[in-house]
């Protein structure tokens, strides 16, 4: 394999398993030059930052929230992962969770409780602060980034701060239910933790604000399991071939 070869699974560079340490290092991207510290990294000595590692991926978003007329969330997400710019697993996933509440909110015409609308810079805003969250934070911080973008499109939609106790509390509760999914003890998979993510917030949303974004990602329907090596099969809820 040359090292202009990108992969989905593994090392970007030179699809070499990436290790998953116990503790951080300083390395270097090997495309941007960046310095960071990470506990992920390539045998081979390759590294490449999370900004590198999603840049495309959120440039798709960033169209899709311009660009997509979609209703409903989970063909926004089934898009946008079945783009060539999302890797399998990736902090893109942590900004397609908001992107795709926000972006089937909009569309749908749907106003803030205060009635402000919910508009373009409304979804690049979550798009921004989803991918403030690294990359494999579901194991090295006790959370999931794609279950934590419930919180941050929960947050944008009620006008959550830190100093607004019942508007703080809406958004954490969002949080809290799509980590409450992830408790399966199964290993790590952003397309299943974004259909915790998008569960959550749609139920949310509808149990709440009287909001019907459609139905939640439904059971054995995942596209994905095929490109996975890690894929937990008949474990996962998502999986085609899993009994509910």
């Amino acid at each position: 394999m040359t090292e202009d070869t990108e992969h989905n699974i593994a090392c970007m560079v030179c699809g070499t398993d990436l290790v998953y340490d116990k503790a951080a290092k300083e390395q270097t991207c090997i495309y941007c030059g960046e310095v960071e510290s990470s506990p992920i990294y390539c045998p081979d000595g390759h590294f490449v930052c999370d900004s590198c590692h999603s840049s495309d991926a959120v440039e798709f978003l960033q169209r899709l929230a311009e660009l997509d007329k979609s209703k409903d969330p989970k063909d926004v997400a089934e898009k946008a992962m079945s783009h060539p710019s999302f890797n399998f697993h990736g902090p893109e996933h942590h900004g397609l969770v908001p992107a795709a509440i926000l972006i089937a909110l909009k569309n749908r015409g749907v106003t803030k409780p205060d009635g402000s609308p919910i508009t373009f810079e409304v979804i690049i805003e979550g798009i921004r602060r989803g991918m403030k969250i690294p990359g494999g934070f579901c194991g090295y911080a006790g959370t999931c980034g794609a279950c934590v973008g419930a919180g941050v499109a929960t947050a944008l939609f009620v006008g959550a701060t830190p100093t607004k106790g019942p508007e703080r509390t809406v958004a954490n509760s969002a949080t809290t239910t799509a980590l409450s999914l992830s408790q399966n003890g199964l290993r790590r998979c952003c397309k299943r933790a974004t259909y915790f993510g998008l569960t959550a917030a749609m139920d949310l949303l509808r149990d709440q604000y009287e909001i019907d974004l459609g139905e939640s990602p439904k059971h054995k329907s995942c596209k994905f399991s095929m490109k996975s090596r890690d894929c937990e099969e008949e474990s996962c809820p998502y999986y085609k071939g899993s009994v509910s």
